[in-house]
């Protein structure tokens, strides 16, 4: 693809997206660059005219924000674009000199103002303006300063669907029990069926297992979220405003919980309570967001295959992406997988409704449970109270008739609101509060809360925030009016609110969080509270009666939230396959009694009620326990199968809300039969390769028939009992029979042997003129004595696939893997549909599975000339595995000629996500549509045969070479991202042992000529060389034909099972004439000296040896690496070892000491390890596990674990770690020169460190490497407690020396509440590692910077630096 076809423009409009992005919740924006965090569709419209302020900022609020200022004047890349283009003005207006005089003018002007404002970054190049910490409710005064043109919140998605409140609960659901009748489960346990004897898997953010109801089923698991096998919860921190996690512990008990908790009031009862429960952590803490817990698709698909490895019957998926609507992302490929060997898997639909096709994936998958919400039978109340103004004063009418109410929330088991302890029947002062804020109590005493009645409107925050602020101030209740914010952050008080006079009827239920709070309708509430703002000094008092009416709801009816179908396959797919209890649901919460702060919490109000599919997915999980019990025979297509066909039908919804029904598993386990629609389906495997196979699904899809042509479905009904069975069987449609429209049977009766499976048909005819539309029915067979199946189906009458409000669809790729460097399958072509019609700007971005942004392949906009693009099928051809380059800020990255840098794909799964947006003439996003679809790129090079052709004009006639080798594992996991692979064709020969590898001068020149002028991994491979000695041996001119190449690049020699990436820096020092030698070499002799040094371990394989050195006429010279050239490396060992469970130990001059490594398992079961840093040496893998019994309550407890294991840190003991001692400078360093793996020959110069001090070396090179420079008057104070600040500052010398890129993980960092007490030199440090999310502070925005760190705050801070570093997993 060429930059001059599709020219990425700088445009205002695209420039103001960066802006945009702090207004979008769910997207995170790059300048310049319109892309999301896995986004859905999102709306934004200007509430007042002028500059533009964000409403999701309190500007009421005296809390400090960080908030994006966008100025008017255009920034400098616009300028640079602009000259470029010979446009002048707009040059002159937008260069870098004109952006530093408006904001300092700006900025100036704030000061001058009173504004308390710290700026935290300014941008220049592709924005004008800066991100600030300013108090929220200064923004409008800074909004009105010349030159301020928008002002937004920053704001960044993260996935965990949960809905804490939703207006269709309906009180209490009877301590929990309610959603369990709904669905049968008693019907189960009477007769013995609880799930005994299988295994469930939760897919979420860990478990409290030391929960009573939850630990005498909890087995094991894992979590791949951090690496270790302990997925507990992650406990609450104030220091990082971290709630903690608890989602998982709340789907764990609706699964398995035993209702063991002794001392509370209330156990949880699981639906499959005698299921053995594993647990796989792949959400937790993310600092950007610590409000919500996050996880990449790799995390959720290790967490997959580990449950499968470990034998799970049934896994359940309580997460997934609303926006990533593809039914072949990488995570349901994952899922497919699993049910294809025999695991049922179930998944959340998502919480993206109400509206079609608003699921996401994974429950995109066409083989698993997807699940939808509805509601509970619950109770509710209402009632009425006195209102009174005790005054002379008063300017308004009687108020008696405005007190009726419903009951919003209470505390669990506190029904008798009349009791005096609770509401009560006596006068209650009255709070007049506003919105419910912090700072609407302001001018109230403690002692006027105290036992009153608050009064707040509806808007701003959420309900349960206004009760928790009331209730923390003392109050007794809380009455809520309908209403809304203005856009000054304030009460609306008008006569009339569209949509808000009425109750606001939604419903909280009990819970042990709540006050009484009742809900009242808007236009009254209203009436009253400006009645009370007009008697400033008169009393009001709210009496409450003792008649609370109480009334039923039946229940079953869908949620709010929940998202719909149909699926985005070709046949318009029936999802959610069915419904379950998602509202209000009861289960367990953590208290968190692992850890040190918590080691004294009661369970006893462990539980909590929250909504969303989330909470119904593991209903179905139970369920599909319960009927593997019942029915050992059963697969997953047998279990989803009868799940649905026995689910009751919700008349008054459609297949695409709630699938086959809500599940009735009374009705499930009693059917020997199961009725299924038999769909070939295409789905990809793990490689990505195509596979044909049979879907046996829970429901019908037409898809596509057009007026005047008809359709079968082929259908089975599965007899998987030994007796005889007669069914009848008919079609029912939804409604009203549609006119023109039959489904006929082929047989209306069906004679099914035992063990037999039969299969019949429907045929959907068609007459011509039929409307377009969507129908749908039932295919119901009913049999004496035997529960009544029914299959949903569905038909979609025209000559293509709708279009779907989403945006865009129908995407394709001719092929879903690529192979650049073969002669055939090189590229591959998208296709997707537009059906937007007010879309005027497009890119194409690529994520990788960790889900980071890391590219674009493709921009335009038409935003300039007004136009829109035309809603149609459109296609990208010829993708290759290049794209342009984003820097760790999200920029995109140019050479020094402006141009877009390209970068190259490595060998991986990636997401390519179509983005579409309506951007107006100032430049705001007020829509944007998202389209996905996965990618997998495989660089390895054909095994035999030519190369490929290309494109242009005919190439001169070159001597034929042989193919060139294939690329081992052990080269390409050296290759680092964005870089171009170039191979080089090798030659071997053996002697005496040692296979030499060369390169002839041709094919080096042949294959350099393919190197960019960026970054390239130029890759000398002889893979057949397996376990024995190599060496690689270049001429002079080819060591000066290599170090002619860019600096950056890399030159990668491997055999099959090692490899090391020698930077082409090195290169450009050979003295003059001198060849190059690197040899790898198994060094078997020396196991025995690395087991010997560490007492305890083991080596795991074979040692390595790496040794580069000069040749010349008179001898050779070691190679010499500077301290700041780290070297990669890698090799292969025997067995799949566990990350975090082993390290590597290196020699070094007869030397052995540990390094940072990674770990990683190969497909053929050995495992590659990686070690990156300066020099080469002998390397081994080893083995010493470790168990520390001070850490189980540490926080740092995984991290200690494996810097431990890795024999990096040290315990105090064979069984201590003492994690709250300190450590000295010297541990300290010694401990960093050890993951560094740095060395040095020189002595140790300060006068306080003796050579013989054991620390001396480590001091030594630690100060050769710039680490550390000492307390002063040549001494280093060793024995002196390193403090925080210290630690920072050498971290952040360890990450420039390594050339270590940290992408700020926590942009929403300010500096901490004592930065003044932090020293100068330690100031940028704290700041850049604090935002990188690698530093946190002590206590809530503390961070103690003279104080000692602690052993266990060095380990969590270490292992978090190497693995965000890529040095460990």
């Amino acid at each position: 693809m060429e930059w001059g076809k599709l020219t990425r423009k700088l445009s205002v409009a695209a420039l103001g997206l960066a802006l945009t992005a702090g207004t979008i919740p769910g997207t995170v924006f790059a300048a310049g660059s319109l892309q999301t965090q896995l986004s859905s569709k999102i709306s934004l419209t200007h509430t007042t005219p002028g500059t533009y302020i964000s409403p999701k900022i309190n500007i009421k609020s005296t809390a400090d924000v960080r908030v994006i200022v966008q100025l008017s004047g255009q920034p400098a890349a616009v300028g640079k674009y602009a000259a470029k283009q010979g446009n002048s003005a707009l040059a002159k207006s937008s260069s870098e000199a004109a952006v530093a005089s408006q904001q300092s003018t700006v900025l100036e002007q704030a000061k001058d103002e009173g504004i308390d404002l710290m700026v935290n970054y300014k941008y220049n190049t592709v924005l004008n303006g800066f991100e600030v910490t300013v108090p929220a409710n200064e923004i409008p005064e800074l909004a009105q300063i010349p030159g301020v043109k928008s002002i937004y919140e920053n704001s960044t998605w993260y996935p965990i669907p949960v809905e804490e409140a939703d207006a269709s609960i309906q009180g209490t659901l009877e301590h929990g029990a309610a959603p369990l009748d709904q669905i049968g489960a008693n019907a189960a346990w009477a007769k013995n069926i609880t799930g005994a004897g299988l295994k469930v898997g939760v897919i979420d953010t860990g478990v409290d297992y030391k929960h009573p109801d939850i630990a005498p089923a909890y087995k094991g698991g894992w979590d791949s979220f951090y690496n270790d096998d302990d997925p507990y919860e992650e406990e609450p921190n104030a220091d990082k405003k971290f709630e903690g996690t608890s989602h998982g512990t709340h789907v764990s008990g609706t699964i398995i919980g035993r209702y063991a908790n002794k001392t509370s009031d209330i156990v949880q009862k699981g639906v499959a309570y005698g299921a053995d429960l594993y647990v796989y952590k792949v959400l937790g803490y993310n600092p950007a967001n610590p409000s919500s817990a996050s996880g990449s698709s790799a995390q959720v698909i290790d967490g997959i295959e580990r449950s499968v490895k470990d034998g799970m019957d049934v896994i359940n998926l309580s997460l997934g992406s609303d926006a990533e609507k593809d039914v072949n992302s990488p995570d349901a490929i994952a899922i497919n997988n699993a049910i294809l060997s025999g695991v049922t898997a179930v998944i959340a639909n998502g919480n993206a409704g109400p509206g079609e096709y608003t699921l996401g994936s994974p429950a995109t998958s066409q083989l698993a449970i997807s699940v939808g919400a509805v509601t509970s039978p619950t109770k509710n109340f209402s009632g009425k109270f006195d209102v009174t103004f005790d005054g002379d004063s008063v300017t308004t009418a009687t108020y008696a008739t405005y007190g009726e109410f419903n009951v919003m929330a209470w505390e669990l088991g506190s029904e008798n609101f009349a009791d005096p302890s609770l509401v009560g029947t006596e006068p209650l002062h009255v709070i007049y509060a506003g919105l419910g804020a912090d700072d609407d109590y302001k001018g109230y005493t403690a002692d006027e809360i105290q036992d009153s009645v608050v009064f707040v409107s509806r808007g701003l925050l959420a309900f349960t925030e206004k009760i928790e602020n009331a209730k923390e101030r003392g109050a007794k209740a809380i009455v809520i009016f309908n209403g809304n914010a203005n856009a000054d952050g304030e009460v609306d008080l008008s006569e009339n609110i569209k949509n808000r006079n009425g109750y606001i009827n939604s419903y909280l239920g009990d819970t042990y969080d709540s006050i009484p709070t009742f809900d009242m309708e808007g236009a009254k509430g209203r009436t009253l509270a400006r009645a009370i703002l007009a008697n400033p000094d008169t009393e009001v008092t709210f009496t409450f009666g003792d008649d609370y009416h109480e009334a039923q709801s039946s229940g079953d009816e869908l949620a709010s939230f929940t998202s719909w179908g149909p699926n985005v396959d070709q046949n318009l797919s029936i999802k959610p396959d069915v419904v379950a209890p998602g509202v209000g649901v009861l289960s367990t919460w953590p208290a968190y009694q692992k850890y040190d702060a918590y080691k004294n919490a009661s369970y006893d109000y462990a539980y909590n009620r929250i909504s969303g599919t989330s909470m119904a997915t593991p209903h179905v999980a139970g369920l599909a326990l319960l009927l593997q019990q019942a029915h050992p025979s059963w697969g997953p297509f047998e279990i989803r199968a009868a799940l649905a066909n026995t689910a009751d039908v919700l008349d008054e919804y459609s297949v695409y809300q709630q699938g086959a029904g809500r599940v009735n598993v009374a009705k499930a386990i009693d059917t020997p039969a199961v009725l299924e629609s038999v769909e070939p389906i295409t789905i990809l495997d793990k490689s990505f390769n195509p596979q044909n196979i049979t879907n046996y699904n829970s429901s019908a899809n037409f898809g596509v028939v057009a007026p005047g042509s008809s359709k079968i479905e082929n259908l089975q009904i599965k007899n998987t009992d030994s007796s005889s069975i007669t069914y009848t069987a008919s079609v029912k449609w939804s409604g009203t029979a549609p006119a023109g429209i039959k489904a006929d049977l082929s047989q209306t009766e069906l004679a099914v042997a035992g063990y037999e499976t039969k299969p019949f048909y429907l045929t959907a005819n068609v007459d011509s003129g039929v409307k377009s539309g969507f129908y749908e029915g039932q295919i119901i067979l009913t049999a004496p004595n035997l529960p009544a199946l029914h299959l949903p189906f569905s038909v979609y009458v025209g000559t293509e696939l709708p279009n779907s409000p989403v945006g865009i669809q129908e995407i394709s790729l001719t092929h879903p893997v690529i192979y650049p460097k073969r002669s055939t399958q090189t590229t591959t072509d998208l296709s997707f549909k537009l059906s937007a019609d007010n879309a005027n700007l497009y890119e194409l971005d690529i994520y990788n599975l960790d889900d980071e942004l890391i590219g674009y392949k493709d921009y335009y906009d038409t935003v300039n000339e007004a136009t829109y693009f035309e809603p149609k099928v459109y296609n990208v051809k010829d993708l290759d595995n290049s794209y342009y380059k984003y820097d760790e800020e999200g920029q995109p990255v140019f050479d020094g000629n402006h141009k877009p840098v390209v970068g190259y794909l490595t060998d991986g799964v990636y997401k390519l996500n179509i983005v579409y947006a309506h951007i107006t003439p100032e430049g705001k996003a007020t829509d944007i549509y998202n389209g996905f679809i996965s990618l997998r790129v495989d660089n390895s090079l054909e095994s035999s045969g030519g190369g490929g052709g290309g494109g242009g004009a005919p190439a001169p006639i070159a001597p034929t070479t042989p193919p060139a080798p294939a690329v081992s594992d052990s080269a390409t996991a050296l290759v680092d991202q964005g870089y171009k692979q170039v191979t080089v064709a090798s030659a071997t020969a053996v002697q005496n042992g040692v296979t030499t590898i060369t390169v002839s001068d041709s094919d080096l020149k042949a294959a350099l000529a393919n190197a960019t002028a960026a970054q390239n991994a130029v890759i000398i491979s002889a893979p057949a060389v397996n376990g024995s000695a190599a060496k690689v041996s270049l001429t002079a001119d080819q060591v000066n034909l290599l170090a002619g190449i860019s600096s950056s690049s890399k030159v990668i020699v491997s055999t099959k099972d090692a490899a090391v990436s020698l930077p082409v820096s090195l290169l450009s020092g050979s003295p003059a004439g001198a060849a190059f030698e690197l040899s790898i070499k198994p060094a078997s002799e020396q196991a025995g000296k690395f087991s010997a040094s560490a007492a305890g371990s083991s080596v795991i394989g074979a040692p390595v040896s790496f040794e580069a050195s000069w040749a010349t006429a008179t001898g050779s010279t070691y190679l010499t690496v500077p301290n700041n050239t780290f070297i990669k490396r890698s090799f292969t060992v025997p067995g799949s070892i566990t990350p975090n469970t082993a390290g590597v130990l290196f020699e070094e001059n007869g030397k052995i000491t540990p390094v940072a490594s990674v770990f990683k398992t190969q497909a053929d079961g050995t495992t590659l390890v990686t070690v990156n840093r300066p020099g080469f040496s002998t390397y081994a893998a080893v083995s010493r596990p470790v168990t520390f019994t001070d850490i189980a309550t540490s926080p740092a407890a995984s991290d200690i674990t494996a810097l431990a294991n890795k024999l990096i840190f040290k315990g105090t003991s064979a069984t201590t770690f003492s994690p709250k001692n300190n450590l000295t400078r010297a541990e300290f360093t010694a401990i960093l020169v050890r993951a560094l793996g740095l060395r040095s020959d020189a002595a140790a110069t300060f006068t306080d460190v003796k050579a013989t001090d054991w620390y001396a070396a480590d001091v030594a090179a630690a100060t050769k490497a710039g680490l550390i420079l000492g307390v002063g008057g040549g001494k280093f104070a060793p024995k002196a407690n390193v403090s925080r600040q210290e630690v920072a500052v050498i971290l952040d010398r360890a990450v420039k020396l390594a050339g270590i890129e940290l992408t700020p993980a926590n942009p929403s960092f300010t500096a901490y509440s004592d930065n003044a007490k932090i020293a100068g030199y330690a100031k940028d440090s704290v700041q850049f590692l604090s935002a990188a999310g690698i530093l946190t502070g002590t206590s809530g925005s503390v961070f103690n910077p003279t104080a000692p760190a602690t052993r266990e705050t060095i380990a969590a801070t270490l292992h978090q630096l190497l693995v965000k570093a890529g040095l460990a997993e």
